[in-house]
């Protein structure tokens, strides 16, 4: 086959053998892995490919690989980029109870109304106990002089009479110290009794803002936990 001739136009030319794309032989061909055969037919394509266009040189070649990377990179930077988690910010430190009452606005308003509040009724009553102390003393001062007359009066009647010696005056005498002095137990037992209703008023008033105090209080407690969970 090699030194065959052509005879046609006068002209002998002799017919270059086929080269073969694998050393291996035909009966070993099938046993090659497909990636082998694959670089061996890229292989004989690039002989094939210099062999007919000269001009194709090793620098058409690295182009030829450079743009093979390129184009794995286009298509590796084309994936959609994975979104970044979001960062969880730390969670701000509980403060201390009493040191979050201090800073609570709404608790320290209640306080200070609470305590406006007791101020104005301490107030009032203080008005209450001078008023009834300056009555109690001017009432006191009254029986007095009414009782300074009465004692005038009893004692110019008997003498008139001549009997301040008598056993009549004497008791006429006692009758009147005594219905004055029941004024004056009277007089007093009502001011004991007022006072006694200021105490108690007081104390009640104060047990209500007691609780009240403590209803605020828990308020704000339920507010910081809210607020830090």
């Amino acid at each position: 086959m090699a030194n065959q001739s052509q005879e046609g136009s006068g002209t002998t030319r002799e017919v270059t053998p086929r080269r073969t794309t694998s050393s291996l032989p035909p009966q070993r061909a099938s046993t090659v892995p497909i990636y082998r055969r694959r670089r061996t037919r890229t292989r004989s394509n690039r002989s094939n490919r210099s062999r007919s266009n000269p001009s194709y040189t090793n620098n058409d070649r690295s182009h030829g690989r450079r743009g093979a990377i390129m184009r794995r990179r286009s298509r590796s930077t084309s994936r959609p980029a994975t979104p970044a988690r979001p960062v969880t910010p730390p969670k701000p430190k509980i403060p201390d109870v009493n040191t979050y009452l201090k800073g609570d606005s709404t608790y320290q308003r209640q306080l200070a109304s609470y305590a406006k509040s007791l101020s104005d009724f301490l107030a009032e009553q203080g008005l209450a106990r001078t008023d009834y102390n300056t009555n109690y003393a001017n009432t006191r001062r009254d029986i007095g002089l009414s009782k300074t007359d009465a004692l005038g009066d009893l004692e110019n009647d008997f003498a008139a009479r001549g009997m301040l010696q008598s056993s009549l005056y004497s008791q006429g005498l006692g009758d009147l110290n005594q219905q004055y002095q029941n004024q004056y137990l009277d007089l007093d037992k009502a001011r004991t009794s007022f006072l006694d209703q200021l105490a108690q008023d007081l104390t009640k008033y104060r047990g209500e803002q007691t609780v009240g105090t403590q209803n605020a209080r828990a308020e704000a407690i339920r507010r910081r936990a809210e607020k830090y969970t």
